[in-house]
Order: structure tokens, then C-alpha cells, then sequence
């Protein structure tokens, strides 16, 4: 298997989030038995917290020596590499993360789609009303300015409520539909609305 990771992650500065999401899919690369290469073409800037998402949960699970024979990592910049080598030592940092979220009780995936949830909504909150509403499904412009006003830390703190802040936007009977048989886009798009039944 092949990954690219901007076509993967869709974001210019790949966050904590999308290593965990790239780890899950090397887990099940892995345990089909699969090689897997990691490709870094076009990333300019990453986080140490992608790498530590990305690689620590793997290493403890399948070995160091498994890794070396099925993962491949291509086009890494120089600079890039540098954060690599900074996050693998910087070991205390992420494990102290993990343990104030298991200090919280807070369940570490909620955790992870709340604050990526609402860091991509305050983004098109500020850049785009209409996709708001499209897209996020918000019809409130009080919550759109609130969530465009949102900082770091308050998001954070919302995450961490192990409430998921999200709800889905279509129906009991459209995803019993749905199982029956693929309904065309506009019908699809619809059940997102909740226009149809």
C-alpha cells in the first residue's frame, strides 16, 4: 500500500489527528500482511506530534524489527527528518500528554474529533458562511461567529468534555435505506438535509 500524505491528510501542517488516522490504517495494512509506504512528497512543515501519533503506537504494538521490514518512508525533507529525530526523542512530552488525558477521564478519541471538529469549523466559520451552513450543517450565525472567535485553548477545553460535539445530519431511515441499496447523489445529499425520510 501507498500513501501520500497530503492526499491523505488534506491539510497544509499534518496535525497529532491525522498521524493517529494514518496509524490505523498501517495497522490494518500490517495485519493483512501488506507493506506499506509512507510518502511525504510536497510536505513542507509537519508537527512532532504527528510523527509520535503516527509511529509510537506502532512500534509498541508490531516491534521495531516488523516496522523495518514493512514500512517505508519516501520524500522526506530534510527539515522534516529534523522533527522526526526531535519528536522520537522527545518521549516525555508525549507521554505526558497521554497520561493528563487518561488523568481527565477523558476518552482520548473523543478527545482527538472534538478538537479536530472544531478546529476545521472555526476555520470555515471564518472563511466561508455559506460552507458553514453547507458543509457543517450550522444555521445559526451566533454559532458560526462564536466558533469563528473560538481560540486554542477554548477549543481544547471543549474537546476534553468527552461529549461528542457533533451529531449526524441524516436520518434512522436514510441509513436503513442506505444498507439497501446506494441511493443516487442527490437523494444521498438530501438524507444529509433531512428533507427525505
Amino acid at each position: 500500500m501507498h500513501i501520500v500524505v497530503v492526499t491523505a491528510t488534506d491539510c497544509q501542517i499534518p496535525q497529532p489527528i491525522h498521524g493517529k488516522n494514518l496509524a490505523r490504517l498501517a495497522r490494518e495494512c500490517f495485519t493483512n500482511q501488506q507493506a506499506l509506504t509512507i510518502d511525504f512528497k510536497d510536505v513542507k512543515n509537519i508537527t512532532q506530534g504527528f510523527f509520535q501519533e503516527l509511529f509510537f503506537p506502532l512500534v509498541a504494538e508490531f516491534g521495531a524489527d516488523y516496522l523495518k521490514s514493512k514500512l517505508m518512508v519516501i520524500n522526506l525533507s530534510d527539515t522534516n527528518e529534523q522533527l522526526m529525530r526531535s519528536a522520537f526523542s522527545n518521549l516525555d512530552g508525549y507521554f505526558d500528554k497521554l497520561a493528563a488525558l487518561d488523568y481527565q477521564g477523558c476518552d482520548e478519541e473523543i478527545f482527538f474529533l472534538n478538537q479536530t471538529w472544531l478546529i476545521k469549523a472555526r476555520e470555515v466559520a471564518r472563511e466561508n458562511p455559506v460552507l458553514t451552513e453547507l458543509v457543517l450543517g450550522i444555521t445559526d450565525d451566533a454559532m458560526r461567529i462564536a466558533l469563528g472567535h473560538l481560540s486554542l485553548e477554548d477549543i481544547q477545553f471543549i474537546a476534553r468534555s468527552n461529549w461528542l460535539c457533533f451529531t449526524p445530519r441524516f436520518s434512522s431511515q436514510f441509513l436503513m435505506n442506505f444498507n439497501k441499496e446506494q441511493p443516487p447523489m442527490v437523494e444521498a445529499m438530501l438524507g444529509l438535509t433531512g428533507s427525505i425520510c
